[in-house]
């Protein structure tokens, strides 16, 4: 499909997004644009935009990595919380993005997903500036089921927040989990799983458990 003509067919859509968000003068201008078959299971909670002289915001589910299917790779839109956008934000075609009642999810200007990532949050994501991920990537912030200590009945935290600094490179199908941090500069390597906090900057995550690789390197942009 032309993506001319992508864009025309999803203009409904969008329009119908956007107007739930934000006041009938700013929807018109699409401040959301979401591809015409997107699965919309839930649209609530509220949409901060920081910076609204950008023009459209959030592009959901538009693409064009050449292993993907659009037709039916469908993105799915589930917000019930808050989403904070400080500048451009793109999840790829495929994308599913779910956001509980109670949860907060910042995302810095320059964040783009190439397809298919999954963000889940029940609790608080922050993700800085300039941030890639590749497809079949997975953000989430907690758990779902609680799991407790047999021996001293302790329960552990379904949910705890995550956070990914600026310039930050999720490579293809890795896994970052709650309690997460992706220090500024790192590259979280392919099939890797992150479940701890991180110190070291411009370093390679990688592995599962994902552990520190590699030291002073960085994603490096054209």
């Amino acid at each position: 499909m032309k993506p001319l003509l992508e864009k025309l067919l999803s203009i409904p859509k969008s329009f119908w997004v956007s107007i739930h968000y934000f006041p009938l003068t700013e929807a018109l201008k699409l401040p959301i644009m979401v591809r015409y078959n997107t699965c919309l299971l839930s649209v609530g909670g509220k949409i901060i935009i920081r910076d609204k002289s950008e023009g459209k915001i959030l592009s959901f589910g538009f693409g064009g990595v050449g292993i993907f299917d659009k037709k039916y790779e469908r993105s799915i839109w589930e917000v019930n919380g808050t989403i904070e956008l400080s500048g451009r934000v793109v999840f790829g075609h495929g994308s599913r993005l779910s956001v509980g009642k109670d949860a907060v999810v910042s995302i810095g200007t320059n964040f783009s997903n190439t397809a298919a990532m999954t963000l889940v949050s029940q609790k608080r994501i922050v993700i800085g500036d300039n941030v890639t991920t590749s497809w079949n990537t997975l953000v989430m912030d907690t758990d779902w089921h609680p799991v407790i200590n047999l021996k001293n009945k302790e329960t552990y935290s379904v949910s705890k927040d995550i956070i990914i600094g600026n310039n930050v490179w999720l490579c293809t199908r890795s896994v970052i989990l709650k309690g997460c941090v992706i220090p500024d500069g790192c590259i979280v390597g392919a099939n890797s799983l992150c479940s701890k906090a991180f110190s070291s900057e411009n370093s390679v995550i990688a592995g599962n458990p994902a552990e520190v690789r590699k030291d002073n390197v960085t994603m490096y942009k054209v």
